[in-house]
């Protein structure tokens, strides 16, 4: 009979130190699960923040392209004005 209880004690401590670690998994899960969702808010935030700079490099290129196509006009403007003063 000493044997049952002995038994029957080992079985309730066992039951709560399974209940126990359930609870802190619980418990780390839920942390895992906060923690996921503040990363997936910040990468959503980098992801607009990278968007308005690829747009912002966007319009630098595209402005820098119509600069330089205007300078290679004018140095061409220039380089006709220059050999048309030598044949004059």
């Amino acid at each position: 009979m000493e044997a049952i209880k002995k038994k029957m004690q080992m079985l309730k401590l066992d039951k709560e130190n399974a209940i126990d670690r359930a609870e802190q998994a619980e418990t780390d899960k839920k942390a895992a699960e906060d923690k996921c969702k503040q990363l997936e808010e910040e990468l959503i935030g980098l992801q607009k923040k990278l968007k308005g700079t690829e747009d912002e490099l966007d319009k630098y290129s595209e402005a820098l392209k119509d600069a330089q196509e205007k300078l290679e006009l004018s140095e061409k403007k220039a380089t006709d004005r220059q050999q048309n003063e030598r044949t004059h």
